[in-house]
């Protein structure tokens, strides 16, 4: 019995592979231009099809349509197995504004089909239409650009991969509804403040498991919404909330096991960057929330896993909302005005200047790497380890999707706040204090003009404090 079944599953396994060899050699390439005479079978450039859609009607599953530059003014509807390469977003669009209507779809996606190459404009009205809506559950939706609509891309019960398009001038950059698919490596600009959000995930079941992964958002609304149901993977995307609501909500009262990880928000002026509003588990590890948050930085609450993360130069830190079966360890809580609300932590977590590259958008690109000296290297949780086998560091960087790189030695930062006082024959100067884990003491030097040549003869004092008085000579 066992021998029969392994020979019909042989036998299925080469009739799939035969079936794909034949739809293979039947598959045609076909072309659409503006200056084709329009001939079908579409099989040259001179005799290209002047109408997507048009070449689209002839196609059969496997044949590949290439578009050459210009403005196509349709609406375009996709066959299964259909590969649709656009000249690129400069120079070659499909325009879908004049038949735009309530639900409307600029290109609609069959199963099995790739498209590559276009600028895709669905509305003038952020109310309604889409760029793309899928109706096939696997796929590949690459490189395109699209703006004017509701939502860019709006993926239906798929498993399909997006990657590297680019999203502005939108209400939703992308909506993942009832889908296992890879969103992955997208730009993303929402700048309206209506609600919106750069990607939303919804479902009703945690049935589904979508991946988000390495996008970069910004936006004045949310970063990233997720619904009520799905099991979520939200990995290594960088948010930057202008005037905005969250970075990350979590809306998880109907799914189970969630996992935010290695997610760096920044915010101009925004609610939270991470908020939670339940799940029974829910995991958020390394990411990195910095900025103005109106509400906090980070709201957690039962049942939440919160390692290693960074939470930091916020007016409100972490709130929690509720301790049972909550595990907050090894996280970074510093330099906020308010590190904690309705929570004590325990002593596996630090308040400790985190020695990064560079927080100060001033003073060039920022960037998020530990120093050398950084006290959150190697004291994340035991039980995680970096990418390079080490225990886990605290941060951004830290954990299996992190990243293995060199720590910078760097000097320490110069004094901040310096404030000078002259009172009779007294001066008085005072500044903030090193936090950094290697500054050691100050050294101070004194000259009659400015910007001076610093050498031995004009050193004045080795201090570790953070003031110096000088008494001026009189007479």
């Amino acid at each position: 019995m066992k021998k029969t079944k392994k020979y019909y599953q042989t036998l299925f396994l080469l009739f799939l592979l035969l079936t794909a060899y034949s739809l293979q050699l039947n598959a045609t390439v076909r072309f659409v231009s503006k200056t084709g005479l329009s001939i079908p079978p579409y099989t040259t450039w001179e005799t290209a099809a002047d109408s997507i859609q048009k070449c689209i009607n002839i196609c059969v599953f496997g044949d590949t349509i290439y578009v050459a530059n210009g403005v196509y003014q349709e609406k375009v509807v996709m066959i299964n197995g259909l590969s649709l390469i656009g000249a690129g977003t400069d120079s070659c669009w499909i325009d879908a504004r004049t038949f735009a209507g309530s639900g409307s779809v600029a290109v609609t996606v069959m199963d099995s089909c790739l498209i590559k190459g276009f600028y895709i404009l669905a509305s003038n009205n952020f109310d309604y239409s889409y760029g793309i809506y899928t109706l096939g559950p696997v796929g590949m939706i690459t490189f395109n650009k699209f703006s004017h609509a509701n939502t860019g891309i709006f993926l239906n019960n798929s498993k399909i991969t997006v990657y590297k398009n680019y999203c502005f001038d939108l209400r939703t950059g992308i909506t993942v509804s009832h889908s296992n698919s890879i969103v992955r490596k997208n730009e993303i600009y929402t700048l309206t403040e209506e609600i919106g959000s750069g990607i939303y995930i919804l479902a009703n079941t945690s049935n589904y498991i979508p991946v988000i992964d390495s996008n970069y958002i910004e936006s004045m609304s949310f970063g990233i919404i997720k619904g009520p149901g799905t099991k979520s993977f939200i990995k290594d995307n960088e948010i930057k909330l202008i005037s905005g609501n969250d970075g990350i909500y979590l809306n998880s009262s109907f799914s189970d096991s969630n996992w935010v990880y290695n997610n760096l928000i920044i915010a101009d002026l925004a609610t939270s960057g991470i908020y939670t509003n339940g799940s029974n588990h829910l995991f958020i590890n390394n990411n990195y929330i910095t900025g103005n948050f109106l509400h906090y930085a980070l709201s957690v609450g039962p049942n939440h896993t919160v390692k290693n993360n960074v939470i930091t130069n916020s007016e409100k830190g972490v709130e929690v909302w509720g301790t049972q079966n909550l595990v907050f360890q090894y996280n970074n809580v510093w330099n906020n005005n308010v590190s904690y609300s309705g929570f004590t932590p325990d002593s596996t977590n630090t308040s400790v200047n985190l020695m990064i590259v560079n927080d100060d958008s001033t003073q060039g690109e920022l960037d998020f790497h530990l120093q050398m000296f950084s006290p959150l290297i190697d004291a994340g949780d035991p039980n995680i380890l970096d990418r390079d086998g080490s225990r886990s560091d605290i941060g951004l960087y830290g954990g299996p999707y992190g990243e293995s790189y060199t720590y910078q030695d760097l000097v320490p930062k110069p004094p901040r706040g310096l404030f000078a006082v002259v009172d009779s024959s007294i001066i008085t100067l005072t500044w903030n204090r090193n936090t950094e884990a290697d500054f050691n003491h100050y050294n101070l030097y004194r000259d009659t003009t400015s910007n001076f040549q610093i050498d031995s003869t004009k050193l004045v004092a080795s201090l570790t404090d953070t003031f110096y008085l000088h008494i001026i000579p009189q007479g």
